[in-house]
């Protein structure tokens, strides 16, 4: 058993190498674009947004470190979702070779994904040091928050796979559910300029929940409330077992339709 799941463990960081080789090695300026895409979009929403809609962020943070930051943590959930909900369809010449628990095709698709992740926040530092901005670096509140993160993520990638092997529409349509959801959070404004009636319906939209609390705590390290990071976590662990569910319980039919 130990080292069946070595060998899984081996060939779900394999393929997440792979997807991420494959994603930027015929680009000319390859991981680059890691950094460029989500910095460029930074720039134009923040001038979008606060030159011309006149939103606001935190006081004392410059509205570009505030959406980037906020940014970093949406794109982290909703780039893993778009790549998971192809990881099945687009392998589906390796499925019909090589048995292999098909659940490591989204999950190496989330892990894919991380590596973005990881050089948005090397551009975050940059834009720290840039505008002079101390984060603060609570990892008792940072690691929890950004795990919890992750649960809610790969429960989705498990769903969003699984049906677009079934329903080749659900990767369009997630575009446009990922658009809608994105502006249903706070990413552009804090939870607090929401309107008092409809605030407390915005406690069960975990991701934005969770990408407010990350982007507040480090960058003026304003206090979590646990009972939200709580309820977070209780709703991140039931998707995951719903998507876990889902997906097992339609993994039967991917045979007959790839």
């Amino acid at each position: 058993m130990y080292k069946q799941m070595r060998l899984y463990c081996n060939l779900t960081l394999a393929l997440a190498w792979r997807d991420v080789r494959i994603r930027y090695q015929l680009s000319i300026l390859g991981l680059y674009w890691a950094i460029i895409n989500p910095l460029l979009m930074a720039i134009i929403w923040s001038f979008v947004f606060s030159y011309i809609f006149r939103a606001k962020g935190l006081d004392g943070i410059p509205y570009v470190v505030f959406l980037f930051c906020g940014l970093t943590y949406w794109n982290l959930f909703s780039n893993s979702l778009n790549s998971a909900a192809t990881s099945l369809t687009g392998n589906a010449m390796l499925l019909s070779k090589v048995y292999f628990p098909r659940v490591i095709l989204p999950l190496s698709a989330v892990i894919a994904r991380s590596v973005d992740f990881l050089f948005s926040v090397l551009v975050l530092v940059i834009l720290f040091w840039y505008y002079d901005i101390s984060p603060v670096l609570n990892v008792g509140v940072i690691i929890p928050l950004l795990i919890i993160q992750l649960i809610y993520t790969i429960g989705w990638a498990f769903i969003v796979s699984s049906l677009n092997v079934l329903y080749r529409d659900v990767a369009q349509l997630l575009n446009i559910l990922l658009m809608f959801w994105l502006y249903l959070s706070p990413i552009f404004y804090v939870l607090e300029q929401v309107p008092e009636k409809v605030r407390d319906f915005f406690a069960f939209n975990t991701i934005g929940v969770l990408v407010d609390m990350q982007r507040n705590n480090i960058l003026v390290g304003e206090p979590v409330d646990w009972g939200l990071i709580i309820i977070s976590f209780l709703i991140s662990i039931g998707v995951l077992a719903a998507g876990y569910l889902v997906f097992r319980w339609l993994e039967p039919l991917f045979a007959e339709v790839m």
